[in-house]
């Protein structure tokens, strides 16, 4: 497994648990050992708040956490998308006065 290096951006989560090639829900410490994310750990790379509550086993929350979409990215698609609807409403009602 080769995991994600403590100093660098973290693998895309994949929704799996144990086994997963590549290791995307691992840590690769400097020694060259590696560990399974935690649920909090995977929660956090995802941008999910602290507060939040996973229920179910870790399996059954790291396919949650890799089927997600990140928060903060999801949030600005949303902006995103909503901007551009209110200009589209905008000029819809100047097109019909």
């Amino acid at each position: 497994h080769t995991g994600s290096p403590l100093d660098r951006p973290a693998k895309a989560l994949k929704a799996g648990d144990h086994g997963v090639p590549g290791g995307e829900n691992m840590i690769l410490y400097p020694d060259g050992s590696v560990r399974y994310l935690s649920v909090r750990e995977s929660a956090r790379v995802q941008t999910f708040p602290d507060n939040y509550l996973f229920l179910g086993s870790w399996t059954e929350a790291m396919r949650q956490l890799g089927n997600a979409v990140p928060v903060k990215l999801a949030e600005i698609v949303g902006k995103s998308v909503a901007g551009a609807l209110r200009g589209h409403l905008l000029k819809t009602e100047k097109l019909s006065r």
